[in-house]
C-alpha cells in the first residue's frame, strides 16, 4: 500500500513539473510566431530590408530572452516540487500499516488538489503537519486544547489552532469539514484530556 501511494505521489509530482516543463517551451513559441505574424503583416517592401530584419532578430533574441528569464523562475519551483514530494516519501515510507489505511481513506475523502499530498498525516499517537518544507510533529498526548475557526467565504477553510504546554500551533486547512474533523476525532482518541471548542461544526 506504501508504494502504490508513494507511486502516485510521485507521478502528480511529474505531471506537475511537466506541465511546468512545458510553459517554457511554448509560451516562447508562441510569442516568438506572434511577432513574426506581426513582422510578416508588415511585409519587406514596407518596413524595408534592413528594418525587417532587425525586427527578426530582435523576435529570436526576445525570445530567447523570455524563454531565460522562464527558466530562471521555473528552475527553482520544479527543485522545490521535487523537494516537497521527497519529504512526503521519506515519510510515508515509515507509516505502519494502519496508519497507511488512514492515509488511504482520508485522501479519499480530499480534493483534487491534496489527492497524495496531505496537509498533515497522522502516525501512530502523533500528527505530521506539511507547509512548504517544513514538517511539524505534534504528539496527541503534549496537546492541551484544540480551537477551530471556520469561514465558509469562497469555499469551506478553518483555522487549527493546537496549544501544547510549550507552545501554540496555527494550521490553516481547506477543501472540506472532513479532515478536520478527523484531526479532532484522531487527537481525541488518542488523548481524551484534550479540550476541543463546543459547537465549532456548527454552521
Amino acid at each position: 500500500m506504501n508504494n502504490f501511494f508513494i507511486n502516485e505521489l510521485q507521478r502528480r509530482g511529474r505531471i506537475i513539473i511537466g506541465i511546468m516543463l512545458s510553459i517554457i517551451i511554448i509560451l516562447p513559441i508562441i510569442f516568438f510566431i506572434g511577432t513574426m505574424m506581426e513582422t510578416d503583416s508588415y511585409g519587406r517592401t514596407l518596413l524595408g530590408e534592413d528594418r525587417y530584419n532587425a525586427r527578426v532578430n530582435d523576435s529570436y533574441l526576445y525570445t530567447f530572452g523570455l524563454f531565460g528569464c522562464l527558466l530562471l523562475l521555473v528552475i527553482p519551483a520544479i527543485l522545490f516540487i521535487k523537494k516537497y514530494i521527497d519529504n512526503y516519501r521519506q515519510f510515508i515510507i515509515t507509516l505502519s500499516e494502519k496508519d497507511m489505511e488512514k492515509l488511504v481513506k482520508n485522501n479519499d475523502n480530499a480534493p483534487f488538489y491534496e489527492k497524495f499530498m496531505p496537509p498533515y498525516i497522522v502516525k501512530g499517537d502523533a500528527v505530521c503537519f506539511f507547509t512548504n518544507l517544513q514538517q511539524t510533529t505534534i504528539a496527541f498526548k503534549n496537546i492541551t486544547n484544540i480551537h477551530v475557526s471556520q469561514t465558509h467565504y469562497r469555499g469551506y477553510s478553518a483555522t487549527v489552532k493546537i496549544q501544547t504546554a510549550q507552545e501554540t500551533y496555527r494550521f490553516r486547512l481547506s477543501g472540506n469539514v472532513l479532515k478536520v474533523l478527523n484531526l479532532v476525532d484522531e487527537a481525541l482518541q488518542s488523548n481524551p484530556q484534550i479540550t476541543v471548542n463546543k459547537n465549532w461544526n456548527v454552521v
